[in-house]
């Protein structure tokens, strides 16, 4: 009767030990798998770094022909060295000026526009240079006010 005792016994353990083999494969394949996803994931990431790298580059290319061209140098000659080929003249264009004959609506819009560029220009200033003209150069708030 032992004997009989131990044999059911045996094929448990050989069930179990077979159970686990298997759930051992089934993990290894779920983890091949997600491995596999995550490297094909990589590639297409890889893949849109390189169209992207692509771009830049022929968008370098294209930047680089440009300043090799005769139209840049001729811009340039012209903007930074003053050069004026003979028969050519320049125009120079400058910010709208106030109008001498405007309505008081007008002026008061202009006004508005003034203190609109005024305040942009501190919001970007950075804080220490608010403090700074603040303490130290109270006399320049009210002239760059005036000349904006």
């Amino acid at each position: 009767m032992a004997y009989q005792h131990i044999e059911p016994m045996s094929k448990q353990l050989t069930i179990v030990v077979g159970l686990t083999v298997v759930g051992f494969m089934a993990f290894g394949l779920i983890l091949s798998f997600y491995r596999n996803v995550l490297f094909e994931q990589t590639l297409m990431d890889i893949g849109n770094q390189n169209t992207a790298l692509r771009r830049s580059i022929a968008a370098g290319y294209k930047e680089l022909d440009y300043y090799r061209s005769v139209q840049f140098k001729d811009k340039y000659a012209k903007e930074n060295l003053s050069m004026v080929k003979p028969g050519e003249k320049v125009l120079i264009i400058t910010e709208p000026q106030r109008p001498a004959d405007a309505t008081e609506n007008e002026l008061g819009l202009f006004a508005e526009e003034r203190e609109a560029a005024y305040l942009e220009l501190l919001r970007q200033m950075p804080v220490f240079e608010h403090w700074k003209l603040y303490f130290f150069h109270a006399d320049r708030i009210e002239e760059l006010k005036r000349a904006l």
